[in-house]
């Protein structure tokens, strides 16, 4: 190992001090190295006599004491030349991490022409993390020795080239001050510019300044400047600029493209990842996922939201002709893209590129629990590869994708299915799907091999347990019914002595949510007492005009649905969905509301009708007439209809937070996975593929020097006002 002496230039600040010594003291082998401490005539009394008791102790420990105050430039000149060695210029405000200096010299020595070396810091501007270009607390879930383990665990070991050095650690190698010579204190005083003028010099002679990304330093300084300072900045940087132009551009370039980007974020991702545990989620739809109505992605929603306190969320769905991993941390989300996978099969299954992007994503990120929400967009292979890894394996069927591709279970978007004795399988498949094959055999045989190695299978109603377990009755299905935060309704609907009753349909009106329904109900309905209402849209032409009998509402958000109903008396809702719904959020919305609900006996709404009695079913066959009768019979029978207004009452509505409490109980079943080796590199692969750097100045660019007319060009290249400040805090 070569030699190199650490200098410190100390004045005042003597607790900082004291803890920059000891820090050094105790993670640096100094063997025949020495440890150099630069006294600038302190005014604090206190701190000469410290430091003289600390070279007493120790033989590698020398005191230099300054006559007169020389400032930072002149007291580590003169300490460079006390040297003879390689030398580490560290500030007296930092905190130094175990074995910094051997891995700074490996650093170094790592390729012939590296003449400074810079780690990486929290408070550093270019060379700081985990947001670059800032100062940044410690992270409050490690100490600042388990924050250097995962430093350096985590660390690409590249040489990043930077454009200057930092000087609060500063490595140089003798043999460049042996050349180029110390720092310019004629020109920059006592500070500011100084090493950035050196490391100017250090590429005019072909070196390199390069960043060791496997230390980090804890930096303590608070960047506030008096007006004196922010002067002295000023001139020293437009020394800096009349000098090297083009060196002062590249800083400029370099903080715009930023080309370690992909070292914070990976270094970001690791303090998020530590000690937490780490679910990831399967979903088919999360674009927009917070303004989504969709019924799953809302379900999924309310669950990060509700539990990312306590678990970090990884939620893998295809997107825009990819895969995008969107990450929800406590209070900070991030988002990484993967390549799109090969798959010409009209329904994927099996998929082995989709395999390694799943055990990629398992091991980088740490996976300990896999909560599948719908396997559209995605392959069985995530099945494969959590039994190996033994992760634990969760899945909620929200639909019945398991039971038919087609998922909603209508035979030709006209019958429900389950109940037809005669259909022709492969006429429906090519009708919905453009699939000209009867595969069904065939996908319950994969669904049914795949749900048995599932350690909890989840659906939201009894109803499509029912369901499901009539064609997979081998396997176990736990019920967890949807949760949901909305206040009930003040009103309560009445029809005592109603001379005219509101008939209300919600949502999107196609064929098979009851869009057929109504318009024949509107042209039938002989009772004039009798006024349908549309809150939402409608494929059919004719429902978007109001006539006698029925007015159009439009579209509505959903938190206005409520004072929609009261405001036009609504005493029923129609729920005509011609399948099977496996819960509806929009029936609890509308028994929020305080309004009864009549549907069809099939689906989740009809078994919670009948299970709490707060609406009304019938048969899913019905036609038009026997409909106008039902709702005739409901507003007749007035003490039946104060039986279900009461009962709506006493409902009790599942919150979003009694919903999560049972997801806890599942989620804390696994244990934490730590980091290591190879959860580093695999998140370090995925990271890179996602923050290349951008092109920045090159080297070919030192021929604008011979043409002055385009170096004024360029010069006049407007800079963002964020880099100009940037630049400002890099001149010390």
């Amino acid at each position: 190992m070569k030699k190199c002496d650490v200098i410190i230039p100390i004045y005042n600040a003597y607790d900082c001090v004291i803890e920059c010594i000891e820090s050094v003291i105790n993670n640096t082998k100094f063997n025949e190295n020495e440890l150099i401490l630069i006294d600038d005539k302190s005014s604090d009394e206190r701190v000469l006599p410290k430091l003289e008791k600390y070279a007493n102790k120790y033989k590698f420990i020398k005191v230099i004491k300054n006559e007169k105050n020389l400032g930072f430039v002149g007291s580590v000149n003169k300490g460079m030349k006390y040297s003879r060695h390689d030398v580490v210029l560290l500030n007296s405000d930092t905190e130094v991490t175990k074995d910094w200096l051997d891995k700074i010299i490996n650093c170094a020595y790592s390729e012939k022409m590296i003449g400074t070396v810079t780690p990486l810091s929290n408070n550093a501007t270019l060379v700081s993390v985990p947001v670059g270009l800032q100062e940044n607390d410690l992270p409050n879930n490690m100490t600042l020795d388990e924050y250097s383990k995962l430093v350096d665990m985590c660390a690409y070991n590249e040489n990043q080239q930077l454009p200057t050095a930092h000087g609060f650690c500063m490595f140089i190698k003798r043999e460049v001050l042996d050349i180029i010579g110390y720092f310019d204190e004629e020109t920059f005083g006592k500070g500011y510019g100084e090493e950035n003028d050196f490391s100017f010099r250090c590429l005019d002679y072909g070196y390199k300044n390069v960043l060791c990304d496997n230390v980090i330093i804890y930096h303590k300084e608070k960047q506030s400047f008096s007006d004196e300072r922010q002067q002295l900045i000023k001139t020293n940087l437009e020394k800096l600029h009349d000098r090297y132009p083009i060196y002062s551009r590249r800083i400029e370039l370099w903080c715009e493209n930023f080309p370690i980007k992909k070292i914070c974020e990976n270094i970001d991702y690791q303090i998020k990842l530590h000690n937490r545990k780490n679910i990831l989620i399967l979903i088919h739809d999360w674009n927009d996922a917070g303004n989504s109505v969709g019924g799953t992605t809302l379900h999924v929603w309310d669950l990060i939201q509700n539990l990312r306190k306590y678990y970090n969320f990884h939620v893998l769905a295809p997107s825009d002709g990819i895969y995008k991993l969107f990450s929800y941390f406590e209070k900070e989300e991030k988002i990484l893209k993967f390549n799109a996978i090969d798959n010409y099969n009209m329904i994927g299954l099996y998929n082995s590129q989709y395999k390694n992007m799943i055990d990629e994503i398992i091991e980088g990120f740490r996976i300990d629990t896999i909560h599948i929400h719908h396997m559209l967009g995605h392959f069985f292979d995530v099945v494969d590869v959590a039994k190996t890894r033994k992760i634990y394996l969760i899945i909620t069927l929200h639909d019945f994708y398991s039971l038919c591709p087609s998922i909603n279970m209508l035979y030709k978007m006209e019958k429900y299915c389950p109940r037809m004795k005669d259909k022709n399988c492969s006429e429906c498949l090519k009708y919905k799907t453009s699939i000209k094959n009867n595969i069904i055999p065939i996908w319950h045989n994969v669904w049914e091999e795949n749900l048995s190695e599932f350690d909890k299978i989840i659906v939201p109603s009894d109803d499509t347990k029912k369901e499901i377990n009539k064609v997979y009755n081998k396997i176990d299905i736990d019920v967890i019914e949807h949760g949901i935060d909305l206040k009930k309704s003040n009103y309560i609907s009445s029809i005592d002595n109603s001379e005219e009753y509101n008939v209300a349909f919600v949502g999107v009106m196609a064929a098979h949510k009851g869009g057929k329904i109504l318009e024949s109900l509107i042209k039938e309905t002989k009772n004039k007492n009798i006024k349908y209402h549309l809150f939402g849209t409608s494929e059919f032409e004719g429902l978007e005009n109001n006539k006698s009998n029925y007015v159009y509402h439009g579209r509505y958000k959903r938190e206005d649905l409520p004072k929609l109903l009261a405001e036009n008396k609504i005493n029923l809702v129609c729920n005509f969905s011609i399948w099977a719904e496996t819960y509806s959020y929009t029936l609890t919305e509308e028994i929020a509301s305080g309004v009864p609900v009549l549907s069809f006996d099939i689906g989740a709404v009809a078994d919670r009708i009948k299970k709490y009695d707060f609406g009304y079913i019938m048969n899913l066959n019905s036609n038009t007439e026997q409909i106008i009768n039902k709702i005739n019979d409901i507003f007749n029978d007035k003490e039946k209809y104060k039986e279900v207004i009461n009962n709506i009452g006493k409902y009790k509505i599942k919150s979003v937070e009694e919903m999560c409490d049972e997801y806890k109980k599942i989620y804390q079943k696994q244990k934490l996975i730590k980091i290591n080796e190879d959860s580093c590199k695999c998140l370090r692969n995925m990271i890179s593929k996602n923050y290349e750097v951008l092109e920045t100045v090159s080297s070919a660019e030192t021929s604008w020097i011979l043409n002055s007319m385009r170096w004024k060009i360029v010069s006049k290249i407007k800079v963002p006002e964020f880099v100009k400040n940037v630049v400002r805090k890099i001149v010390r």
